[in-house]
């Protein structure tokens, strides 16, 4: 008996994309940067909402925001996407930067995960007062010493060896760019542009897999197209150029 022709499957992903997205953040690349550019290269269209600190107090405030945060990702009929890891993963997963089999993206989220690790020291630093303590500057210079000399070091030999090991050139060892190089490669060229007393600006350069992990990423095309917008000059200049603080 003949068997019965199987419908076509439809690609589950693409069922269920947004006809229209917003992502929701300051005009600065901070948590936003590493979606901005993972959205280029995937071509997943987003409106690239830019926000007033005014704007931001009003929308959490009423509790438009998830947890009172921002980024923040609005796919439509009321939907809120929160965390900066959680959209990134979700607008890579679109547009078919993310693994889909199981094992695999997990081998991606637990090197993406190392950012956080990576840069928490410096956060604290920053930002003490999020944390429930304030920071004298001279114990602050302590700290970044200790950072710059110990803890980053160490964060970077493990990403040498990460790189060395693979035969790509992405972190994660994927054959396109992954959620780790979206998030890692803005986050380590901001921390020697300048922003960051006590972090020694030529720290990356003994680490050459990590440098020319950088020269790879900001040669895609599309990354060098979205940076030829106005807006994204406008950020690449206010993120290498930022005043000098905690």
């Amino acid at each position: 008996k003949p068997r019965a022709e199987r419908c076509p499957r439809r690609d589950k992903t693409e069922q269920k994309r947004p006809t229209e997205m917003k992502l929701i953040y300051f005009d600065i690349p901070g948590k936003a940067e590493a979606i901005r550019l993972c959205a280029a290269v995937g071509g997943v269209q987003l409106d690239d909402v830019r926000i007033s600190r005014e704007k931001f107090h009003e929308m959490r405030d009423s509790g438009e925001l998830p947890f009172g945060q921002v980024p923040a990702l609005d796919v439509g009929d009321g939907r809120i996407l929160a965390q900066s890891s959680a959209i990134l993963r979700y607008v890579a997963t679109l547009g078919g930067l993310h693994p889909t089999d199981p094992l695999e993206a997990a081998h991606v989220d637990a090197v993406a995960a190392a950012e956080e690790d990576f840069f928490a020291g410096i956060s604290v630093s920053r930002y003490g007062a999020r944390f429930g303590f304030e920071m004298s500057d001279e114990y602050r210079a302590q700290v970044r010493k200790a950072l710059n000399d110990e803890v980053l070091p160490r964060h970077l030999s493990a990403l040498q060896n990460k790189l060395e090991a693979s035969k790509t050139g992405w972190l994660a060892g994927t054959e396109k760019p992954s959620i780790a190089d979206f998030v890692f490669s803005p986050r380590l060229r901001w921390l020697v542009g300048g922003a960051n007393d006590g972090i020694d600006p030529g720290l990356l350069e003994g680490y050459p897999a990590v440098t020319a992990l950088l020269e790879k990423f900001y040669a895609l095309p599309e990354v060098v197209k979205w940076y030829e917008q106005p807006d994204g000059e406008e950020l690449r200049a206010e993120e290498m150029h930022s005043p000098k603080g905690n």
